[in-house]
Protein backbone atom coordinates (compact mmCIF):
# COMPACT_ATOMS: atom_id res chain seq x y z
CA UNK A 1 0.00 0.00 0.00
CA UNK A 2 1.62 3.28 -1.05
CA UNK A 3 0.47 5.25 1.97
CA UNK A 4 1.31 2.91 4.84
CA UNK A 5 4.93 1.88 4.23
CA UNK A 6 6.74 1.47 7.55
CA UNK A 7 10.24 2.98 7.66
CA UNK A 8 12.98 0.45 8.30
CA UNK A 9 14.52 0.68 11.79
CA UNK A 10 18.18 1.41 12.35
CA UNK A 11 20.34 1.22 15.40
CA UNK A 12 22.91 3.97 14.92
CA UNK A 13 22.77 7.75 15.36
CA UNK A 14 19.14 8.90 15.83
CA UNK A 15 17.72 11.58 13.60
CA UNK A 16 19.23 14.12 15.98
CA UNK A 17 17.13 17.02 17.19
CA UNK A 18 13.84 16.05 15.62
CA UNK A 19 13.59 12.64 17.27
CA UNK A 20 15.02 13.64 20.65
CA UNK A 21 13.09 16.87 21.07
CA UNK A 22 9.76 15.67 19.75
CA UNK A 23 9.83 12.39 21.66
CA UNK A 24 10.01 14.43 24.84
CA UNK A 25 7.29 16.73 23.58
CA UNK A 26 4.93 13.80 22.99
CA UNK A 27 4.59 14.47 19.26
CA UNK A 28 5.39 11.04 17.89
CA UNK A 29 2.93 8.21 17.41
CA UNK A 30 1.25 6.38 20.26
CA UNK A 31 3.03 3.20 21.34
CA UNK A 32 2.14 0.05 19.44
CA UNK A 33 -1.09 -1.34 20.75
CA UNK A 34 -2.19 1.88 22.46
CA UNK A 35 -5.96 2.37 21.92
CA UNK A 36 -7.10 5.25 19.73
CA UNK A 37 -9.84 7.52 20.98
CA UNK A 38 -13.24 7.29 19.34
CA UNK A 39 -13.06 10.81 17.90
CA UNK A 40 -9.65 10.39 16.25
CA UNK A 41 -11.32 9.58 12.94
CA UNK A 42 -14.36 11.77 12.14
CA UNK A 43 -15.88 8.89 10.15
CA UNK A 44 -14.66 5.69 11.84
CA UNK A 45 -15.15 2.56 9.80
CA UNK A 46 -16.54 4.31 6.72
CA UNK A 47 -15.17 3.72 3.25
CA UNK A 48 -16.17 5.50 0.09
CA UNK A 49 -18.55 3.71 -2.26
CA UNK A 50 -18.60 -0.07 -2.12
CA UNK A 51 -18.22 -1.07 1.54
CA UNK A 52 -16.53 -4.30 0.47
CA UNK A 53 -13.68 -2.47 -1.28
CA UNK A 54 -10.78 -1.77 1.11
CA UNK A 55 -9.78 1.87 1.47
CA UNK A 56 -6.23 1.16 0.29
CA UNK A 57 -7.53 -0.35 -2.94
CA UNK A 58 -9.50 2.82 -3.70
CA UNK A 59 -6.44 4.98 -3.09
CA UNK A 60 -4.20 2.80 -5.27
CA UNK A 61 -6.74 2.83 -8.08
CA UNK A 62 -7.08 6.61 -7.92
CA UNK A 63 -3.29 6.99 -8.07
CA UNK A 64 -3.04 4.64 -11.05
CA UNK A 65 -5.82 6.36 -12.98
CA UNK A 66 -4.56 9.82 -12.03
CA UNK A 67 -1.16 8.90 -13.42
CA UNK A 68 -2.84 7.70 -16.64
CA UNK A 69 -4.57 11.05 -17.02
CA UNK A 70 -1.40 13.03 -16.30
CA UNK A 71 0.63 10.99 -18.80
CA UNK A 72 -1.98 11.74 -21.48
CA UNK A 73 -2.24 15.47 -20.63
CA UNK A 74 0.81 17.27 -22.15
CA UNK A 75 1.10 19.04 -25.48
CA UNK A 76 4.16 18.31 -27.62
CA UNK A 77 6.38 20.33 -29.90
CA UNK A 78 9.85 19.97 -31.40
CA UNK A 79 12.77 22.35 -30.93
CA UNK A 80 16.42 21.77 -31.79
CA UNK A 81 15.44 18.33 -33.05
CA UNK A 82 14.21 17.30 -29.59
CA UNK A 83 10.58 16.51 -28.84
CA UNK A 84 9.32 18.20 -25.72
CA UNK A 85 6.32 17.74 -23.43
CA UNK A 86 4.59 20.76 -21.94
CA UNK A 87 1.80 20.82 -19.33
CA UNK A 88 0.64 24.41 -19.67
CA UNK A 89 1.24 27.77 -18.03
CA UNK A 90 0.10 29.32 -14.79
CA UNK A 91 -2.56 31.96 -15.37
CA UNK A 92 -4.58 33.87 -12.82
CA UNK A 93 -7.72 35.94 -13.23
CA UNK A 94 -5.88 39.18 -12.48
CA UNK A 95 -2.37 40.55 -12.23
CA UNK A 96 -1.30 40.05 -8.66
CA UNK A 97 -0.83 43.40 -6.95
CA UNK A 98 -2.75 45.27 -9.65
CA UNK A 99 -1.61 46.92 -12.86
CA UNK A 100 -2.04 46.07 -16.52
CA UNK A 101 -0.09 44.12 -19.09
CA UNK A 102 0.82 40.47 -19.66
CA UNK A 103 1.07 38.13 -16.73
CA UNK A 104 4.19 36.12 -16.10
CA UNK A 105 3.04 32.53 -16.63
CA UNK A 106 5.74 30.57 -14.75
CA UNK A 107 6.27 28.44 -17.87
CA UNK A 108 8.48 25.82 -16.22
CA UNK A 109 6.23 25.41 -13.17
CA UNK A 110 3.35 23.13 -14.22
CA UNK A 111 5.63 20.88 -16.29
CA UNK A 112 8.12 20.51 -13.42
CA UNK A 113 5.27 19.80 -10.99
CA UNK A 114 3.77 17.17 -13.31
CA UNK A 115 7.13 15.46 -13.88
CA UNK A 116 7.80 15.47 -10.13
CA UNK A 117 4.37 13.99 -9.42
CA UNK A 118 4.75 11.23 -12.00
CA UNK A 119 8.17 10.26 -10.64
CA UNK A 120 6.92 10.24 -7.04
CA UNK A 121 4.04 8.01 -8.17
CA UNK A 122 6.51 5.47 -9.52
CA UNK A 123 6.62 6.22 -13.25
CA UNK A 124 9.85 5.01 -14.84
CA UNK A 125 12.31 7.93 -15.34
CA UNK A 126 12.88 6.53 -18.85
CA UNK A 127 9.22 6.99 -19.81
CA UNK A 128 8.91 9.20 -22.87
CA UNK A 129 6.71 11.76 -21.09
CA UNK A 130 9.32 12.15 -18.32
CA UNK A 131 12.13 12.37 -20.85
CA UNK A 132 10.33 14.93 -23.01
CA UNK A 133 9.29 16.91 -19.95
CA UNK A 134 12.91 17.20 -18.87
CA UNK A 135 13.82 18.24 -22.42
CA UNK A 136 11.41 21.15 -21.99
CA UNK A 137 12.73 22.05 -18.56
CA UNK A 138 16.40 21.80 -19.31
CA UNK A 139 17.24 22.48 -22.90
CA UNK A 140 14.95 25.16 -24.20
CA UNK A 141 11.43 26.36 -24.13
CA UNK A 142 9.96 28.53 -26.80
CA UNK A 143 7.97 31.42 -25.39
CA UNK A 144 5.31 32.70 -27.77
CA UNK A 145 2.08 34.60 -27.39
CA UNK A 146 0.30 31.27 -26.97
CA UNK A 147 2.63 30.05 -24.28
CA UNK A 148 3.59 33.16 -22.35
CA UNK A 149 1.15 36.00 -22.96
CA UNK A 150 3.76 38.30 -24.46
CA UNK A 151 3.11 40.75 -27.27
CA UNK A 152 3.62 38.06 -29.86
CA UNK A 153 7.35 38.45 -30.32
CA UNK A 154 8.78 34.95 -29.96
CA UNK A 155 12.04 34.40 -28.12
CA UNK A 156 14.04 31.57 -26.62
CA UNK A 157 14.93 31.21 -22.98
CA UNK A 158 17.12 28.55 -21.43
CA UNK A 159 15.91 27.12 -18.16
CA UNK A 160 19.12 26.18 -16.36
CA UNK A 161 17.95 29.00 -14.11
CA UNK A 162 14.20 29.37 -14.26
CA UNK A 163 12.37 32.66 -14.24
CA UNK A 164 11.06 32.45 -10.68
CA UNK A 165 12.07 30.84 -7.40
CA UNK A 166 8.85 28.79 -7.59
CA UNK A 167 10.00 27.26 -10.87
CA UNK A 168 13.51 26.64 -9.58
CA UNK A 169 12.20 24.89 -6.47
CA UNK A 170 9.91 22.51 -8.35
CA UNK A 171 12.58 21.78 -10.96
CA UNK A 172 14.98 20.80 -8.15
CA UNK A 173 12.32 18.50 -6.71
CA UNK A 174 11.73 16.93 -10.13
CA UNK A 175 15.41 16.35 -10.84
CA UNK A 176 16.15 14.85 -7.43
CA UNK A 177 13.06 12.61 -7.72
CA UNK A 178 14.50 11.27 -10.96
CA UNK A 179 17.44 9.85 -8.98
CA UNK A 180 15.71 9.15 -5.70
CA UNK A 181 15.68 5.47 -6.51
CA UNK A 182 12.85 3.00 -6.11
CA UNK A 183 15.12 0.18 -4.95
CA UNK A 184 14.42 -0.74 -1.34
CA UNK A 185 17.79 -2.34 -0.60
CA UNK A 186 19.72 -1.76 2.61
CA UNK A 187 22.36 0.10 0.58
CA UNK A 188 19.80 2.53 -0.87
CA UNK A 189 18.29 3.14 2.57
CA UNK A 190 21.73 3.80 4.02
CA UNK A 191 22.60 6.22 1.20
CA UNK A 192 19.34 8.10 1.72
CA UNK A 193 19.91 8.31 5.47
CA UNK A 194 23.48 9.58 5.14
CA UNK A 195 22.70 12.13 2.41
CA UNK A 196 24.78 10.24 -0.12
CA UNK A 197 22.36 9.52 -2.94
CA UNK A 198 24.05 9.73 -6.32
CA UNK A 199 23.34 11.47 -9.61
CA UNK A 200 25.32 9.42 -12.07
CA UNK A 201 24.78 11.73 -15.04
CA UNK A 202 27.40 14.50 -14.88
CA UNK A 203 25.27 17.02 -16.77
CA UNK A 204 22.31 16.45 -14.45
CA UNK A 205 24.50 16.87 -11.37
CA UNK A 206 25.93 20.13 -12.71
CA UNK A 207 22.39 21.27 -13.48
CA UNK A 208 21.30 20.51 -9.93
CA UNK A 209 24.25 22.44 -8.50
CA UNK A 210 23.43 25.43 -10.72
CA UNK A 211 19.79 25.44 -9.65
CA UNK A 212 20.56 25.07 -5.94
CA UNK A 213 23.10 27.90 -6.07
CA UNK A 214 20.61 30.08 -7.94
CA UNK A 215 17.83 29.31 -5.45
CA UNK A 216 20.02 30.13 -2.44
CA UNK A 217 21.06 33.37 -4.10
CA UNK A 218 17.44 34.40 -4.68
CA UNK A 219 16.44 34.59 -1.04
CA UNK A 220 14.38 37.76 -0.74
CA UNK A 221 16.07 38.99 -3.91
CA UNK A 222 16.35 42.79 -3.74
CA UNK A 223 14.00 44.56 -6.11
CA UNK A 224 14.29 47.94 -7.80
CA UNK A 225 14.91 50.56 -5.16
CA UNK A 226 15.97 49.91 -1.57
CA UNK A 227 15.39 46.40 -0.22
CA UNK A 228 12.36 46.45 2.06
CA UNK A 229 13.44 43.71 4.44
CA UNK A 230 16.22 41.25 5.21
CA UNK A 231 16.73 38.32 2.84
CA UNK A 232 15.38 35.57 5.07
CA UNK A 233 12.92 33.74 2.81
CA UNK A 234 11.73 33.56 -0.79
CA UNK A 235 9.13 35.13 -3.05
CA UNK A 236 8.40 34.47 -6.72
CA UNK A 237 11.00 37.13 -7.69
CA UNK A 238 9.79 37.23 -11.28
CA UNK A 239 12.22 38.99 -13.63
CA UNK A 240 11.26 41.71 -16.04
CA UNK A 241 11.66 40.82 -19.71
CA UNK A 242 13.20 43.58 -21.80
CA UNK A 243 14.00 43.95 -25.48
CA UNK A 244 17.41 45.33 -26.36
CA UNK A 245 20.04 45.36 -29.07
CA UNK A 246 22.04 42.31 -30.02
CA UNK A 247 21.49 39.06 -31.83
CA UNK A 248 21.37 38.54 -35.57
CA UNK A 249 18.20 40.54 -35.92
CA UNK A 250 19.45 43.37 -33.74
CA UNK A 251 16.80 42.58 -31.09
CA UNK A 252 17.23 40.31 -28.08
CA UNK A 253 15.14 39.46 -25.02
CA UNK A 254 16.98 39.63 -21.69
CA UNK A 255 16.02 39.26 -18.06
CA UNK A 256 16.31 42.49 -16.15
CA UNK A 257 15.74 43.49 -12.52
CA UNK A 258 13.16 41.58 -10.54
CA UNK A 259 9.63 42.88 -10.47
CA UNK A 260 8.75 44.46 -7.14
CA UNK A 261 6.45 41.93 -5.45
CA UNK A 262 3.36 43.32 -3.70
CA UNK A 263 3.28 43.67 0.09
CA UNK A 264 6.59 41.91 0.86
CA UNK A 265 9.74 40.49 -0.65
CA UNK A 266 9.16 36.95 0.65
CA UNK A 267 6.21 34.76 1.64
CA UNK A 268 5.49 31.56 3.57
CA UNK A 269 4.44 29.42 0.60
CA UNK A 270 7.47 30.16 -1.61
CA UNK A 271 9.79 29.78 1.37
CA UNK A 272 8.33 26.38 2.21
CA UNK A 273 8.71 25.12 -1.36
CA UNK A 274 12.31 26.37 -1.48
CA UNK A 275 13.09 24.74 1.88
CA UNK A 276 11.63 21.44 0.64
CA UNK A 277 13.75 21.65 -2.53
CA UNK A 278 16.97 22.36 -0.60
CA UNK A 279 16.06 19.62 1.90
CA UNK A 280 15.77 17.20 -1.01
CA UNK A 281 18.98 18.39 -2.68
CA UNK A 282 21.09 17.93 0.44
CA UNK A 283 20.46 14.18 0.31
CA UNK A 284 22.62 14.18 -2.81
CA UNK A 285 25.56 15.63 -0.92
CA UNK A 286 24.99 19.30 -1.71
CA UNK A 287 25.95 21.50 1.23
CA UNK A 288 23.46 24.22 2.10
CA UNK A 289 24.98 27.01 4.25
CA UNK A 290 23.84 26.86 7.87
CA UNK A 291 22.78 30.51 7.79
CA UNK A 292 20.13 29.64 5.17
CA UNK A 293 18.39 27.33 7.66
CA UNK A 294 18.86 29.80 10.52
CA UNK A 295 17.21 32.54 8.50
CA UNK A 296 14.34 30.26 7.42
CA UNK A 297 13.65 29.72 11.12
CA UNK A 298 13.82 33.46 11.82
CA UNK A 299 11.50 34.24 8.91
CA UNK A 300 9.00 31.53 9.88
CA UNK A 301 8.81 32.51 13.55
CA UNK A 302 8.03 36.10 12.50
CA UNK A 303 5.03 34.83 10.54
CA UNK A 304 3.33 33.09 13.45
CA UNK A 305 0.52 34.69 15.42
CA UNK A 306 1.79 36.26 18.66
CA UNK A 307 -0.79 34.61 20.91
CA UNK A 308 -3.77 32.28 20.94
CA UNK A 309 -6.10 30.30 23.20
CA UNK A 310 -4.61 27.70 25.51
CA UNK A 311 -4.99 24.07 24.38
CA UNK A 312 -4.19 20.90 26.32
CA UNK A 313 -1.77 18.77 24.32
CA UNK A 314 -3.11 15.40 23.13
CA UNK A 315 -0.57 12.74 24.17
CA UNK A 316 -1.76 9.14 23.64
CA UNK A 317 -0.46 6.81 26.33
CA UNK A 318 0.61 9.68 28.60
CA UNK A 319 1.10 8.64 32.23
CA UNK A 320 -0.57 11.14 34.58
CA UNK A 321 1.83 10.15 37.36
CA UNK A 322 4.33 12.55 35.78
CA UNK A 323 1.98 15.49 36.21
CA UNK A 324 -0.62 17.18 34.06
CA UNK A 325 -0.34 17.29 30.28
CA UNK A 326 1.53 20.24 28.78
CA UNK A 327 -0.53 23.08 27.33
CA UNK A 328 0.12 24.94 24.11
CA UNK A 329 -1.14 28.13 22.51
CA UNK A 330 -3.17 27.77 19.32
CA UNK A 331 -1.08 30.01 17.04
CA UNK A 332 -1.26 29.76 13.25
CA UNK A 333 1.07 31.00 10.52
CA UNK A 334 0.29 33.60 7.85
CA UNK A 335 1.31 34.04 4.22
CA UNK A 336 2.60 37.61 4.61
CA UNK A 337 2.58 39.48 7.92
CA UNK A 338 0.44 42.61 7.64
CA UNK A 339 -0.67 42.06 4.04
CA UNK A 340 -3.97 43.85 3.30
CA UNK A 341 -4.72 41.60 0.31
CA UNK A 342 -7.59 39.18 1.05
CA UNK A 343 -6.62 36.75 3.79
CA UNK A 344 -2.87 36.87 3.11
CA UNK A 345 -2.27 38.43 6.53
CA UNK A 346 -4.44 35.90 8.39
CA UNK A 347 -3.53 32.42 9.62
CA UNK A 348 -4.77 29.62 7.34
CA UNK A 349 -4.40 25.84 7.46
CA UNK A 350 -2.18 25.76 4.37
CA UNK A 351 0.24 28.38 5.69
CA UNK A 352 0.23 26.92 9.20
CA UNK A 353 1.22 23.54 7.75
CA UNK A 354 3.96 25.31 5.73
CA UNK A 355 5.23 27.05 8.86
CA UNK A 356 5.43 23.82 10.85
CA UNK A 357 7.17 22.15 7.90
CA UNK A 358 9.75 24.96 7.61
CA UNK A 359 10.69 24.66 11.27
CA UNK A 360 10.97 20.87 11.14
CA UNK A 361 13.21 20.95 8.05
CA UNK A 362 15.46 23.82 9.17
CA UNK A 363 15.74 22.40 12.69
CA UNK A 364 16.91 19.04 11.40
CA UNK A 365 19.35 20.53 8.88
CA UNK A 366 20.98 22.64 11.60
CA UNK A 367 21.38 19.54 13.76
CA UNK A 368 23.83 18.21 11.17
CA UNK A 369 26.18 21.17 11.79
CA UNK A 370 27.99 20.85 15.14
CA UNK A 371 28.47 24.58 15.65
CA UNK A 372 24.90 25.44 14.62
CA UNK A 373 23.51 22.64 16.79
CA UNK A 374 25.40 23.86 19.86
CA UNK A 375 24.23 27.42 19.25
CA UNK A 376 20.62 26.27 18.94
CA UNK A 377 20.77 24.48 22.28
CA UNK A 378 22.87 27.00 24.24
CA UNK A 379 20.81 30.01 23.11
CA UNK A 380 17.47 28.46 24.06
CA UNK A 381 16.33 28.80 20.44
CA UNK A 382 15.63 25.08 20.20
CA UNK A 383 13.04 25.30 22.96
CA UNK A 384 11.40 28.25 21.20
CA UNK A 385 11.27 26.35 17.91
CA UNK A 386 9.78 23.27 19.58
CA UNK A 387 7.06 25.34 21.23
CA UNK A 388 6.32 27.10 17.94
CA UNK A 389 5.81 23.71 16.26
CA UNK A 390 3.55 22.55 19.09
CA UNK A 391 1.50 25.76 18.91
CA UNK A 392 1.14 25.42 15.15
CA UNK A 393 -0.12 21.86 15.54
CA UNK A 394 -2.53 23.05 18.23
CA UNK A 395 -3.89 25.63 15.77
CA UNK A 396 -4.38 22.96 13.11
CA UNK A 397 -6.23 20.80 15.64
CA UNK A 398 -8.53 23.57 16.87
CA UNK A 399 -9.18 24.73 13.29
CA UNK A 400 -9.78 21.21 12.00
CA UNK A 401 -10.91 20.66 8.43
CA UNK A 402 -10.91 17.54 6.30
CA UNK A 403 -10.77 19.50 3.02
CA UNK A 404 -11.36 23.27 3.23
CA UNK A 405 -8.35 25.56 3.56
CA UNK A 406 -9.63 27.15 6.76
CA UNK A 407 -9.80 30.98 6.82
CA UNK A 408 -8.48 31.35 3.26
CA UNK A 409 -10.53 33.46 0.87
CA UNK A 410 -8.54 32.12 -2.10
CA UNK A 411 -9.26 28.38 -1.85
CA UNK A 412 -6.36 26.13 -2.86
CA UNK A 413 -8.10 23.32 -0.99
CA UNK A 414 -6.24 20.33 -2.47
CA UNK A 415 -2.97 22.27 -2.27
CA UNK A 416 -3.79 22.78 1.40
CA UNK A 417 -4.02 19.02 1.91
CA UNK A 418 -0.64 18.58 0.22
CA UNK A 419 0.80 21.18 2.64
CA UNK A 420 -0.57 19.13 5.54
CA UNK A 421 0.95 15.96 4.11
CA UNK A 422 4.38 17.59 3.79
CA UNK A 423 4.41 18.74 7.40
CA UNK A 424 2.95 15.61 8.98
CA UNK A 425 4.99 13.10 6.99
CA UNK A 426 8.24 14.94 7.73
CA UNK A 427 7.18 14.88 11.37
CA UNK A 428 6.18 11.21 11.10
CA UNK A 429 2.90 11.74 12.92
CA UNK A 430 -0.50 10.27 12.05
CA UNK A 431 -2.58 12.46 14.37
CA UNK A 432 -3.41 16.14 14.42
CA UNK A 433 -4.71 16.59 17.92
CA UNK A 434 -7.00 13.58 18.42
CA UNK A 435 -7.76 13.02 14.75
CA UNK A 436 -6.18 10.91 12.05
CA UNK A 437 -5.32 13.32 9.25
CA UNK A 438 -4.63 11.12 6.20
CA UNK A 439 -7.79 9.09 5.72
CA UNK A 440 -10.34 11.96 6.02
CA UNK A 441 -8.38 14.03 3.49
CA UNK A 442 -7.99 11.09 1.14
CA UNK A 443 -11.73 10.37 1.27
CA UNK A 444 -12.46 14.00 0.39
CA UNK A 445 -10.09 13.78 -2.57
CA UNK A 446 -11.59 10.50 -3.74
CA UNK A 447 -15.08 12.04 -3.70
CA UNK A 448 -13.92 14.68 -6.20
CA UNK A 449 -12.46 12.40 -8.88
CA UNK A 450 -13.52 13.17 -12.44
CA UNK A 451 -13.29 10.06 -14.66
CA UNK A 452 -12.06 10.40 -18.22
CA UNK A 453 -10.96 7.90 -20.86
CA UNK A 454 -7.44 8.79 -21.98
CA UNK A 455 -4.91 7.64 -24.56
CA UNK A 456 -1.68 6.96 -22.64
CA UNK A 457 1.71 6.86 -24.37
CA UNK A 458 3.90 3.98 -23.27
CA UNK A 459 7.62 3.33 -23.25
CA UNK A 460 7.25 1.84 -26.71
CA UNK A 461 5.63 3.50 -29.72
CA UNK A 462 1.90 3.71 -29.76
CA UNK A 463 -0.79 4.61 -27.25
CA UNK A 464 -3.25 2.65 -25.19
CA UNK A 465 -6.73 3.71 -24.13
CA UNK A 466 -7.09 3.54 -20.35
CA UNK A 467 -9.29 4.73 -17.51
CA UNK A 468 -8.12 8.03 -16.13
CA UNK A 469 -9.19 10.44 -13.43
CA UNK A 470 -8.36 14.06 -12.76
CA UNK A 471 -9.25 16.73 -10.23
CA UNK A 472 -10.36 20.31 -10.85
CA UNK A 473 -11.93 22.29 -8.00
CA UNK A 474 -11.71 25.72 -9.68
CA UNK A 475 -9.97 26.89 -6.50
CA UNK A 476 -6.52 27.46 -7.98
CA UNK A 477 -4.82 29.02 -11.02
CA UNK A 478 -4.81 27.70 -14.55
CA UNK A 479 -3.96 25.03 -15.51
CA UNK A 480 -6.48 24.07 -12.83
CA UNK A 481 -6.73 20.43 -13.86
CA UNK A 482 -2.96 19.87 -13.84
CA UNK A 483 -2.31 21.64 -10.53
CA UNK A 484 -5.19 20.03 -8.64
CA UNK A 485 -4.40 16.59 -10.06
CA UNK A 486 -0.73 16.86 -9.07
CA UNK A 487 -1.57 18.02 -5.53
CA UNK A 488 -4.16 15.24 -5.16
CA UNK A 489 -1.75 12.53 -6.29
CA UNK A 490 1.09 13.84 -4.11
CA UNK A 491 -1.23 13.72 -1.10
CA UNK A 492 -2.64 10.26 -1.87
CA UNK A 493 0.84 8.88 -2.52
CA UNK A 494 2.27 10.65 0.56
CA UNK A 495 5.12 11.85 -1.59
CA UNK A 496 7.03 13.57 1.23
CA UNK A 497 7.24 10.42 3.33
CA UNK A 498 10.23 9.22 1.34
CA UNK A 499 12.22 12.35 2.24
CA UNK A 500 12.23 11.42 5.93
CA UNK A 501 15.12 9.23 7.14
CA UNK A 502 14.23 5.81 8.55
CA UNK A 503 12.96 5.89 12.12
CA UNK A 504 15.62 5.63 14.79
CA UNK A 505 15.64 2.86 17.39
CA UNK A 506 17.64 3.78 20.46
CA UNK A 507 18.06 2.46 23.98
CA UNK A 508 15.80 5.18 25.45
Amino acid sequence: MPHTDTPSPRTRRPWPLLVAGLLLAGLLLAPAGAPLLADEDPEPGKDLGDENVPFAKQVNQAIEQGVNWLLARPDYFTARKNEMAHFGLVKGTRIYGGGTGPQYRHPAGPTALAVYTLLKCGVDPKHQVIRKGFNWLRELHKITEKWDGTDGQGFSWRHTQAGSSYELSVMILALTAKYDGFKKTSASRSAKRKGKLKIRDRDDREWLIEMVEALVERRGKPVEGPAREARLGWRYNVPKLTMGGGGKGGRMWTRGATRAPPHANQDMSSTNLAALALFSAQRFGLKIPADVWTEIIEFTLKHQEEDGPEVERHMPGYDDRYGGKPKDRSRGFVYIVGSPDGTEGKATRSMTACGVCNLLIAREMLSKNKRARKKLIDSGQLKKIDQSIMDGLAWMATNWSTFTNTHSSYGYHIYHLYCVERAMDILGKELIGKRLWYKPGALEILKRQKPQKVSVPGLKKGKEDKDGVFWMTNATHEPKDVLDTCFALLYLKRATKGLRPPAAVTGD
